[in-house]
């Protein structure tokens, strides 16, 4: 009877060491099934990697890695108030996290060597120091160095201009929602949800810094700064003025947006003033010598056929 106990302890030891310590069979299945999960995530965090960077255009995944390797060389070669003006200029044009200020100037010193490089199989090699060959690539090397950068300030000023246009409808939305009762942050939110174009993606970038923590009023500053548009900051320094001390938000954005109203006005009434004197460089320069030609070309050619018709005319 006591064999029989200690053999039933014994062997319900044996179930219940078995039960806690699977065996070298179950080990290895979960641990391939762990490894399976494993693979799996790893394969598809590559996949979400591979097709970011396939979103990104050519110049991004090829040429960017090449200039910055070419990068280290020009940073000392590029002043410091180039490279400033090129980083107002990336911001401006919207292009901050795709391209930085020294790989600018690296493509603009690539360039520099390369447009002259180019002409040369049109122009040939110079023969003199003061040849027209010589004046052609000194001409084609300021074009490729200033290239990059008029890009840039070019993307900028139209990016700036699509910002103006939009300015005093947008300012119209968040004042009609500021209105019905909503808060300004709220109201540049569904501002920022109902349209598209730059002036919705410099609202969203101030909305995000909001919420990480940022003050409104630094937030709306930092807008200002970034766009770099006077009317914008126009608009910032009157909401953050009226927040500070009091008043009527609704009625400053009224106001701001009917002021950028008449700014536009101006402004397209000063261009149409400005017209005929610049119509004036065309039809100096093109459309007055083309008349001359038309009008009295058959009256010279006539009186030319009649001068040779002359007896004792033209050495007779």
């Amino acid at each position: 009877m006591l064999l029989i106990i200690c053999a039933t302890i014994f062997g319900a030891l044996i179930l219940l060491g078995l039960h806690f310590h699977p065996s070298s069979e179950t080990t290895s299945i979960s641990q391939r099934l762990e490894g399976l999960k494993t693979g799996q995530q790893i394969r598809t965090q590559t996949s979400l990697r591979d097709q970011d960077e396939m979103s990104k255009s050519a110049f991004q995944r090829v040429l960017l890695p090449m200039i910055d390797k070419l990068s280290k060389f020009f940073t000392q070669l590029t002043p410091v108030t180039s490279l400033n003006r090129a980083k107002i200029s990336i911001v401006q044009a919207g292009l901050q996290g795709k391209v930085t200020p020294i790989q600018i100037a690296t493509i603009s010193y690539i360039l520099m060597f390369l447009v002259p490089f180019m002409s040369l199989s049109f122009t040939g090699i110079p023969t003199g120091l003061l040849s027209q060959q010589t004046f052609i690539l000194v001409v084609g090397a300021l074009l490729g160095y200033r290239l990059p950068f008029g890009y840039i300030q070019g993307k900028a000023k139209a990016r700036q201009h699509e910002i103006r246009k939009a300015l005093p409808f947008t300012l119209d939305l968040i004042s009609i929602s500021v209105e019905a009762g909503m808060a300004l942050d709220g109201a540049m939110a569904i501002v920022q949800e109902k349209s598209k174009g730059p002036m919705s993606e410099e609202l969203g970038l101030t909305l995000r810094e909001i919420r990480l923590g940022k003050g409104r009023n630094e937030a709306l500053v930092d807008m200002g700064e970034r766009v770099g548009l006077e009317e914008l900051k126009s608009f910032v320094t009157a909401v953050t003025y009226i927040a500070r001390l009091g008043g009527s938000l609704v009625d400053v954005i009224r106001i701001q947006a009917q002021a950028m109203r008449i700014k536009r006005r101006q402004r397209a009434e000063e261009k149409a003033m400005k017209t005929p004197v610049k119509i004036m460089i065309p039809l100096v320069l093109f459309i007055f010598p083309s008349m001359f030609i038309v009008i009295l070309g058959p009256a010279g050619i006539t009186m030319v056929e009649q001068m040779q018709n002359v007896p004792g005319h033209g050495g007779q």
